[in-house]
């Protein structure tokens, strides 16, 4: 059967990091959330092959969603057979062929199909991979596989990408150069911030609220109407977060685990104490452990751990709660209201920042909360390593006249960091307390 390629398909920044890896041996796992682009990513790589000279006819597409793909390859006897399979599909076994298989996982034995093929039609075989649940890939995938899958996590976009699905190519161009990690280099892009013009600066501010309401799911950011997004963002998380994962998780309190999902909604950038969310949500402490290890292994959520270098001091266990999309995190409060009207702003931004920053960083561990045992905190830390912690603080509305906040300023007299960085709604500033510069940066520019 021809892959029919969808048309207008707008490439991820993922794209060129897996196009690198497309003439080794090894699998390639992408794994993800629903809704978060991998089939659209599988199109983008065999878009790149054919436009690359590669024979259209090596290039093989299933979709295990499709009850026929699955039949075929779930009822093999013999792995064998799968590659009479490929030349009824026109492909020369003689000549290296791309096998695509979306939605592995639904497989009874992905891992044992896939290491089979893999050790047997190396090279002439490469597979590219998606699964939609770590927790399920997990299940299914054993340890025979160690050293054959190279795994890439597709997120949901990140707010550059989100420019572009928006069609707005000159701004995307422009935050080119505003990477986090630029602002703590010793060239930092403060010059290039500058230049740019007052109108963009408004609209890119505009464009920020728009993704801290809605959030990066690609087909969501597509639609025009705030109204479809409501029902695509609520559609989304009643099938994805109240069906899908209860299934998997084969949770059997479904009041108790929806309870807990909008009291986890409310509470991010708060930190997480399973003994309160217990009592709040009638369930037991191990469910609500149990509920929030599937959460975070099904990319809804992450919990963010704690930078400490003095236990009796410093908070070592407790983590913070962000959700991976602020889009599906207001689905499922089906609050949608502009941040003017809304009473968790401040929250909403921090989420932000922290999706924002686990895009970029390829170890998300890197990335911390610092909490002291009284009460002094700082928002994150990013972590290049354990003597180069950057205190990164948010607020919704910062005045750079006011004092340093109190949580920075503790952080800075014990670690006394070289760069801080405060991120807000508002302009660009430059301030130093001691030997620290401290950059208060809109937060397009993270």
């Amino acid at each position: 059967m021809d892959i029919i390629l969808p048309e207008n398909l707008i490439p991820r920044e993922l794209l060129t990091e897996v196009i690198d890896f497309l003439d080794e041996e090894n699998i390639i796992l992408l794994t993800g959330a629903r809704q978060t682009g991998k089939t659209s990513l599988l199109y983008l790589l065999i878009k790149h092959l054919w436009n690359s000279d590669f024979p259209p006819s090596q290039t093989v597409y299933f979709d295990l969603e499709n009850i026929h793909d699955f039949t075929l390859l779930n009822d093999l006897k013999d792995f064998n057979i799968f590659l009479e399979l490929l030349k009824k599909k026109g492909v020369d076994p003689a000549e290296r062929a791309y096998v695509f298989i979306d939605e592995i996982q639904h497989l009874s034995n992905p891992s044992s199909f896939l290491k089979y093929l893999h050790d047997h039609y190396k090279p002439k075989l490469k597979f590219i991979v998606t699964g939609s649940s770590s927790l399920e890939i997990k299940k299914k995938f054993t340890d025979r596989l160690t050293g054959r899958v190279y795994n890439f996590l597709v997120k949901p976009l990140n707010f550059r990408e989100f420019l572009r699905f928006k069609n707005e190519d000159e701004l995307y161009t422009l935050l080119e150069p505003f990477h986090f990690s630029d602002w703590l280099s010793q060239i930092t892009p403060e010059n290039k911030i500058k230049k740019i013009e007052h109108t963009q600066k408004r609209k890119l501010d505009d464009l920020t609220g728009e993704y801290l309401i809605f959030g990066g799911y690609p087909a969501v950011t597509l639609k025009k109407k705030p109204q479809i997004r409501q029902k695509d963002l609520q559609e989304i998380y009643s099938m994805y977060v109240r069906r899908d994962i209860r299934d998997l998780g084969e949770i059997s309190d479904i009041t108790g685990y929806n309870r807990l999902v909008s009291l986890l909604a409310l509470q991010i950038g708060n930190l997480v104490k399973e003994q309160e969310l217990a009592l709040s949500s009638g369930l037991s402490r191990p469910t609500v452990k149990k509920y929030l290890f599937l959460l975070e292994n099904t990319y809804v959520l992450k919990l963010v751990p704690p930078f400490f270098t003095n236990k009796r001091k410093e908070i070592v266990k407790t983590p913070k709660i962000f959700f991976e999309d602020i889009g599906i995190r207001n689905g499922a409060l089906n609050n949608f209201s502009a941040l003017n009207q809304r009473t968790d702003s401040g929250a909403i931004l921090e989420n932000f920042v922290f999706n924002q920053l686990s895009k970029q960083e390829e170890q998300p561990d890197n990335i911390r909360i610092w909490r002291t045992q009284n009460r002094n905190e700082v928002d994150f830390i990013w972590q290049k390593n354990i003597n180069e912690p950057y205190p990164i603080e948010v607020k919704f509305k910062y005045d750079p006249k006011q004092p340093v906040p109190p949580g920075l300023k503790s952080f800075l007299n014990v670690y006394g960091s070289e760069r801080a960085v405060v991120v807000h709604f508002g302009e660009f500033h430059i301030r130093k307390f001691k030997d620290t510069i401290i950059y208060a940066i809109p937060a397009w520019a993270v």
